[in-house]
């Protein structure tokens, strides 16, 4: 597990052990910390029939019994899990909840793992909360998101939220080294070394505007050479990281005492609104982006 996560987990293990767990877990954090591979080695540690305790801070899922050996094999009879790269729609989640009611097929534990549980429809996420308040007897749902603000505050309210960590940027580093990249450029970790996992995405495909693409395009923009609503267009396919870039722009800017501190700030603020605003599905894109380049010009 990834040391950063690893203190969560532990936790989560000794609770289990102890028949402490509560059944229904919200999994919540940044994109690209590991949010998945938790969930897989708590859902290992549950569904395990020999589970170790070799110490207060020191469970693990043994390895070698029956449930370890299916699980390693792919095909664990009591182990489900929801994807989906859109929606999570109603019929997923009945099916889920179909098998989750019978009995377990190994005599133990059963776990539902629900990856991106925000993209759950309305429909959906009501399908599932009889689950959630009257679950079947040692049954565990697990539940991943990036944006719990999207959930319904019913599934919400009848969740235990675990709030997972992003690494520091020294461990973000050491992970990168030992994963073979070194030397990763500064503007890169400053974007995404909170999201380790999703960095290594980025690095192996570079995202097609740099952040001296973005420079370029201020520069060009601030002397009259190119226009906010045509860097919004060519920008807006990526406009949550260009969001991002902005913002070390603008504080890199501010690092150096700007003579309009104000006018930054003021920009800012416009750079967080449009970080919420990009959330929403079907929004604007280029329109949230020619705000803030407005602002840039002013």
């Amino acid at each position: 597990m990834y040391s950063w996560l690893q203190g969560a987990l532990q936790k989560l293990f000794q609770r289990a052990a102890q028949h402490k767990l509560h059944h229904a877990l919200l999994l919540k954090g940044l994109k690209g910390i590991g949010k998945s591979d938790f969930a897989e080695q708590l859902g290992r540690y549950l569904l395990c029939s020999n589970k170790q305790v070799i110490a207060q801070t020191d469970a693990a899922a043994c390895g070698h019994c029956q449930s370890c050996l299916l699980l390693n094999a792919g095909n664990h009879p009591d182990l489900y899990e929801i994807r989906s790269d859109k929606q999570i729609g109603v019929d997923a989640i009945r099916d889920a909840i179909k098998k989750l009611s019978g009995s377990s097929q190994l005599s133990g534990a059963k776990v539902l793992v629900i990856h991106d549980a925000h993209t759950m429809t309305e429909s959906s996420a009501n399908a599932l909360l009889k689950t959630l308040e009257e679950p079947t007897n040692n049954t565990f749902l697990l539940l991943l998101s990036d944006q719990t603000e999207r959930l319904l505050p019913t599934i919400l309210s009848r969740c235990e939220k675990v709030s997972l960590p992003s690494p520091t940027k020294q461990a973000c580093i050491s992970w990168l080294n030992e994963q073979g990249y070194q030397n990763v450029d500064e503007a890169m970790l400053r974007l995404y070394g909170a999201s380790p996992l999703l960095l290594v995405e980025r690095l192996i495909t570079p995202p097609k505007i740099s952040y001296q693409d973005v420079v370029r395009g201020i520069e060009s923009l601030q002397v009259g050479l190119a226009d906010p609503a045509d860097l919004a267009s060519k920008w807006q396919d990526d406009a949550i990281n260009m969001v991002k870039w902005l913002q070390i722009w603008l504080l890199e800017k501010l690092k150096k005492g700007p003579s309009n501190p104000e006018s930054l700030w003021h920009m800012h603020k416009l750079c967080i609104s449009a970080n919420e605003q990009l959330r929403n599905p079907g929004v604007n894109k280029t329109l949230v982006l020619v705000n803030i380049l407005q602002s840039m010009v002013k």
